[in-house]
């Protein structure tokens, strides 16, 4: 029998998510192409989750590969799978979320068109929610871009469907600070796009629900409880080639979570442009702690 070498990993991190986990596995169950890997990583649940993948692993048209570690929050168990896995590819899905049944071929077909382009580090999908409505629409059908330019300072936020070369992930880990178990995604793709553009694709092939546990619905008592990486966060955007309104934020956010911080640690700022924006925005920084903490 020949080895099939996939060329993607789904690389889904998991905390004491067993039960929706079957959702995502019968949605990959579905693909209309099974070149490629599940890789569940285990945050430190304390449920049934490794007796559920591997029972799936039992069921499954591709292959599983289940890890674990000790809890130390989504970011962490990225960064462990990242280093486990073999394959070009890797997409994060989380473990509340599904894929379209064409996701993976789509994957593949837009890869085998722009492989080759050594500028490009990722491609960018559409979310949607269960009635197909895109969460972040685009305005063009296929095009390449800079996440900082347009992303950041073209204002586009919101979620999308990321597919990273694995090796840019493997370059450019998320930043880990003991004892904080969050980091928002853009600190690592703001640093990406400062060497790798995007491919913008309009076309929705992740299914996302916001659960009230989820990180989302959660992201500010997240982020006060890591202040460091949401200082981080506030410096990235300091960057400027992000634009002035979003430097004016990250100085904002900086303040803020500075406000918070505890630890003996702290994040530098190197430029005189970021210690001057963090100057005139520390009332700013201080008004919208007590905003956020309000809520």
């Amino acid at each position: 029998m020949v080895n099939v070498v996939q060329k993607l990993t789904i690389l889904t991190p998991t905390f004491n998510r067993s039960k929706l986990l079957v959702n995502l596995f019968k949605s990959l169950q579905k693909q209309t192409c099974k070149d490629f890997v599940w890789v569940v990583v285990d945050d430190g649940s304390e449920d049934d989750t490794e007796t559920v993948v591997r029972n799936l692993g039992g069921q499954s048209l591709f292959k599983i590969q289940f890890l674990k570690k000790k809890n130390g929050g989504k970011h962490t168990a990225i960064n462990y799978g990242i280093t486990k896995i073999d394959t070009e590819l890797v997409m994060i899905v989380d473990s509340d979320d599904m894929l379209t049944a064409d996701a993976v071929e789509t994957i593949l077909n837009i890869h085998e068109k722009y492989g080759d382009n050594k500028r490009v580090g990722s491609y960018s999908f559409l979310r949607c929610d269960k009635n197909g409505m895109s969460i972040v629409p685009i305005e063009r059908n296929e095009f390449i871009d800079n996440y900082i330019q347009y992303r950041i300072k073209g204002n586009h936020p919101g979620d999308m469907a990321e597919v990273f070369m694995t090796q840019i992930l493997r370059q450019y880990p998320f930043p880990e600070f003991a004892g904080e178990k969050f980091i928002s995604e853009d600190v690592a793709w703001i640093e990406i796009g400062k060497s790798f553009d995007t491919v913008y694709i309009n076309k929705p092939i992740y299914i996302c629900e916001y659960l009230d546990g989820g990180l989302t619905a959660n992201d500010k008592p997240m982020k006060f409880a890591a202040p460091l990486g949401s200082m981080l966060r506030g410096k990235q955007l300091m960057f400027r080639q992000c634009g002035l309104m979003a430097n004016i934020k990250g100085a904002i956010i900086y303040n803020c979570y500075a406000h918070v911080n505890q630890t003996n640690d702290k994040i530098s700022l190197d430029s005189y442009f970021e210690k001057i924006l963090v100057m005139l925005t520390k009332p700013l920084g201080r008004l919208f702690l007590i905003k956020w903490k309000g809520r």
